[in-house]
């Protein structure tokens, strides 16, 4: 075997039995870190990063507002601000692993009390450290930024972005070549400078100060050994993932099938409770126990590599300490961070989380009704936003049909989706320069066999006429810039048709939404939000449209204590319906609004010990990937 190769074995090998050796005091100080970061780190970075000095008069920030907001130096300092405390749990927990593994190695009795000792000093410089590394961060992704833009710009500038994401020509293959290469090179400049810069955190804690030093004596050491400690690092990441899924795939299935097993011995709701709560403590128990391995593990590679494959221990000036604590407070410190009280103090966690579980699911909430939304009118295969998806919407059950509002050139208020025509009829021709005369005759793709006349672009007239008794209308107002008559007109057109009991309006633009709880304060009114900086909750509405992923219990029930209502959008798989009903939603937005209605029905008639178990399995599937719930941005063609 090549020298090479065996080296990288046996500092595989080393790292995981030193830390097999050193595992009581790297879980001691894991649980001192996490405690902290609880406690005093969580509450700390809620209440910085909700200071309204960040928002000004603003109570949210949301959408495409955010972007143009980020650029601001507000944006900029909240930006950095919370990357730093984001980093900062992360950086204390891996300086009291290297102060571990370095006491080891220098035959010394690594302790949690001695490594607290050593690092309490230093906590400010972290903190200055984690911000530095965020900064740095934003400057190594602009780049990637401006060649991603370019490749937009250059391919796929000339339609809706929502044409090429549907339609896929033979632009978008090219700008995800594009972006793919450009992509590709970045990834390996930025994991050349990481590399090269990896041993500055070690170096810093080591004794060389400051951050500026510490980089460039890792830079200058890393040349030529960069290659390895990449590989090393990438090496043992794959390892800690690869074991997290299978931990993770096994757990769920032995849990799942012992769940099933419980549920069909008996009707009562007791051994399912405990069910749940045992797979809620074992759930953390084991995420809790491959994460210290993984990143225990990653930390002591980087550290012995460190120790081993540089001279830069050997150039480190001693490092300060609090020699001159009390004694009794010292001893008290060390006293409280031994094994025992640690493991007491988690035992009671456990038990309280136990205790919880329970009585949470005892008290679960009977379902509320729920709407179903047919989302940009109605199902397919009728095309979207037309007479014909609004019939199949009624003729699916929906309460509601969700459609798209905005203004042609000469002012008719259309219902259409996108800012140009090219991916539902072929019409490359922008909506807001064009007359409603010259697209009326347009028919919509595809054709489901409905007659012709009903595939034309529509008016949100026609649409009400159609409604009215049939159906209401959920009317999103579309804004390529700000149109300032679109709402009023919409406004206008509701009430000459007597239409204020059949529509709700909603918008993704906070003005429009200030502009229309003037005009029409007796409309039910709604903000439709994909990602938001501020409390959603504070906003002057009556309810909230949010991406799945936004949807937690935490901000359905403060909606609830608002009396808000929390829309879900665009949900089309029963399972994830299901969740989002049990979590408290009222209402679904979807594409597929005869399955919504099937399972809302399904489950209203569901018994107490069914409807357990159904949250029961939500709750094991709430981590797992899926396609809608995985994005903190949903697409623009799901919106």
């Amino acid at each position: 075997m090549p020298l090479r190769r065996t080296r990288f074995y046996q500092s595989i090998r080393t790292a995981w039995w030193r830390l097999v050796h050193l595992w009581r005091p790297m879980a001691g100080w894991t649980l001192l870190v996490w405690a902290v970061v609880i406690v005093l780190l969580g509450p700390l970075s809620s209440a910085l990063l909700g200071w309204q000095l960040f928002r000004g008069d603003q109570a949210v920030i949301a959408n495409e507002d955010l972007l143009f907001w980020l650029l601001t130096p507000a944006g900029l300092i909240y930006v950095v601000l919370a990357g730093g405390l984001a980093l900062t749990g992360g950086v204390v927990r891996y300086s009291g692993l290297f102060y571990i593994v370095t006491d080891d190695l220098e035959g010394h009795r690594a302790t949690v009390a001695r490594t607290a000792l050593r690092l309490a000093p230093q906590l400010p410089a972290l903190f200055r450290l984690c911000v530095a590394a965020v900064v740095a961060g934003a400057v190594l992704a602009l780049p990637l930024a401006a060649g991603l833009g370019v490749v937009y710009l250059v391919f796929l500038g000339a339609h809706d972005i929502n044409y090429y994401l549907s339609v896929q020509p033979q632009e978008w293959t090219h700008a995800l070549w594009a972006a793919g290469t450009w992509s590709f090179l970045w990834v390996c400049g930025a994991a050349y400078v990481v590399g090269r810069s990896a041993l500055a955190l070690p170096a810093f804690l080591d004794g060389h100060r400051g951050v500026r030093v510490a980089l460039r004596k890792a830079w200058r050491l890393a040349a030529g050994r960069t290659a390895r400690l990449l590989k090393l690092l990438a090496f043992s990441a794959l390892a800690w993932l690869a074991v997290r899924l299978a931990a993770n795939a096994t757990y769920l299935a032995v849990a799942s099938a012992a769940v099933e097993w419980i549920a069909g011995m008996s009707d009562s709701l007791q051994p399912i409770v405990i069910a749940t709560a045992l797979y809620l403590a074992g759930s953390f128990a084991l995420d809790a126990t491959v994460g210290f391995l993984g990143f225990s593990y990653l930390a002591t590679v980087l550290t012995k590599f460190y120790h081993e494959d540089t001279e830069l221990h050997a150039e480190a000036a001693p490092v300060r300490r609090l020699h001159r604590l009390p004694f009794k407070v010292a001893r008290g410190i060390r006293r409280r961070l031994r094994p025992i009280p640690v493991l007491l103090a988690v035992i009671v966690l456990v038990g309280g989380s136990l205790i919880g579980s329970r009585l949470l699911l005892e008290r679960m909430p009977e379902t509320r009704p729920v709407m179903v939304h047919a989302h940009r009118a109605g199902p397919p295969p009728a095309p979207e936003n037309t007479l014909a998806a609004l019939e199949r919407a009624i003729a699916e059950g929906a309460e509601y049909s969700e459609i798209d509002v905005q203004r042609t050139r000469d002012g008719v208020l259309i219902v259409a989706h996108d800012a140009d025509l090219m991916r539902v009829a072929g019409d490359p021709r922008r909506i807001a320069t064009t007359d409603f005369a010259d697209m009326a005759g347009l028919v919509q793709r595809p054709d489901d066999g409905t007659p012709p006349s009903e595939r034309r672009i529509a008016t949100l007239d026609d649409f009400m006429e159609r409604a009215r008794g049939r159906i209401r209308l959920n009317i999103e107002l579309k804004y390529y810039g700000w149109d300032p008559e679109l709402g009023s007109e919409v406004v206008r057109r509701i009430r000459e048709m007597g239409m204020e009991d059949e529509v709700v309006l909603m918008s993704l633009s906070l003005d429009a939404v200030h502009q229309l709880r003037r005009l029409a304060p007796d409309i039910p009114l709604g903000y439709l939000s994909s990602v938001a900086v501020g409390d959603l909750v504070l906003l002057p509405v009556d309810f909230l449209a949010v991406a799945g992923p936004a949807a937690s219990p935490r901000l359905i029930r403060e909606a609830r204590a608002r009396e808000m209502e929390v829309l879900v959008w665009t949900i089309n798989r029963a399972d994830v319906m299901a969740d989002m009903i049990e979590r408290g939603a009222e209402g679904i937005i979807t594409d597929d609004p005869a399955l919504a209605v099937r399972v809302r029905d399904e489950l209203a008639g569901m018994s107490p010990p069914a409807r357990l178990l159904l949250r029961f399995r939500s709750l094991l599937l709430d981590e797992e990937a899926d396609p809608e719930r995985t994005v903190l941005v949903p697409p623009p063609s799901e919106r």
